[in-house]
Parts: C-alpha cells; structure tokens; sequence
C-alpha cells in the first residue's frame, strides 16, 4: 500500500466575469487582506496585481493574482492543511467580492497536488512502470535508450450525481524517485454567489478528497509485486 498522500502545492482560479480594476480598488484589497492573512508585498502588473507572502529560499510560497477575468490563490509547497486553504481561499474571495465589486464566480478550478511513496518498488518509476503497466526491460528495448520516466492521465467526465469534472495526473516524481506525482484539477462550473461562498470551500475539499480517498485507493491496489494483472 502507498503511503499516505502528502499534498504539496494548493492552487484555485475563481473566475470571474472580465472587469478592470482600478488601481486604488487593487491597493485596497491588498491593504484588507495583508494584515489578517499575512501578505506583504503588493506588484503591480500590466492587468492587476500580485500579492505575496515573503518567503525565505526553499521556503513554501503563498500568492494571490488578480487579474482582469480570475483570482488566482495559489500555496506551493504549502504546510496549510486543506481546511486552513479553504478559510483562506473563502476569505479572498468574500474580500475580492466586497471590494473589487463582483456579483459572483462564473468558474471555480481547483487543483490538488499531492506525492506518495510505494513500498514495494524502489521508484515511482518502477512501480507505475512495471505495477500498474506491465512493461517489462524487453518491452522497452525498441526505444533504444534507458528511460525512468513513466506517467498517465485520466479524464473524469461531469455527471447528473456529480456535475463537476476531474482531471487527473500521475506520474514518477522528478524532484524525489521514490515517490510519485498526484494531480487532481478538479472543474467547478455553477456559480457561486456572495451568500454561497460556503461553496468554494466545499470544491476544494472534493477536489482533495478525490485524491486522498479514490487515486490512492486505486493506486494502493497496485503496490505489491504479485500484484493481479
């Protein structure tokens, strides 16, 4: 069985209808939000802004991007659980609606990225290679050269139960090759108004919990050496 699932980098566009922002509004937002969610630094950009957390090198990185259609929240190599993401994410977003002026969120996306380590294979590769694929040193041999790279994706298509659609990401992780690359974009088209913004949060989860409870229990089938073809 795998190892737990540890989520890495947190990522959500909340899409809007296109709108340009006036400078003093930008201003405005980044001075409601640096305070109470620790922002510091305000950059202007040709169509918004960016607000960033200072980070030291190697350190998680914690951005906010406003831009003329999308807000963008993004937490890379995050230590916020999901849940702390998500009052985050809900309170830019209710800041964004109050001051910035928007009626609501056409799109929500949000994308989850997580790694986990097999304990039956020595690298990601191997176990998505050889576990899950069946490919072999011979199968290879046509290629003519050594690869360690292996990977797939899988397209999870909106439902009358589950009007929402994930697209998914595996593969070996280039940073660490015992581990293997989640990704889970989860697609989130009803609109979500002031009063709803409880939903954000909620799409978040969904997106993760896809992760942690569906791709790794699939994966985990194949983490064993005698593992059915």
């Amino acid at each position: 069985m795998l190892s737990e699932p540890r989520t890495i980098s947190l990522l959500t566009d909340l899409i809007h209808v296109p709108a340009k922002h006036a400078i003093d509004r930008l201003r405005e937002f980044y001075n409601s939000v640096c305070g109470p969610l620790e922002y510091e630094n305000f950059i202007r950009t040709p169509d918004g802004a960016r607000i960033e957390k200072t980070q030291t090198e190697g350190a998680e990185t914690s951005t906010v991007v406003l831009r003329q259609d999308r807000i963008s929240v993004i937490e890379d190599s995050t230590t916020l659980t999901v849940d702390q993401y998500s009052q985050k994410l809900e309170a830019v977003a209710k800041t964004a609606m109050e001051v910035l002026k928007l009626p609501f969120f056409l799109v929500q996306q949000s994308t989850v990225r997580a790694i986990a380590s097999p304990h039956a294979f020595k690298t990601g590769a191997e176990f998505i290679g050889r576990s899950l694929f069946r490919i072999t040193t011979e199968h290879l041999g046509p290629l003519g050269r050594p690869t360690n790279i292996f990977g797939f994706r899988l397209f999870f298509p909106a439902t009358k139960e589950q009007p929402h659609q994930f697209n998914v990401r595996v593969e070996s992780y280039v940073k660490d090759n015992r581990s293997i690359y989640i990704e889970n974009v989860g697609m989130f088209k009803t609109p979500i108004q002031y009063r709803g913004l409880q939903a954000i949060g909620r799409n978040v989860q969904a997106t993760a919990e896809f992760v942690s409870n569906n791709l790794y229990g699939f994966l985990s089938q194949f983490d064993s050496k005698d593992a059915p073809p």
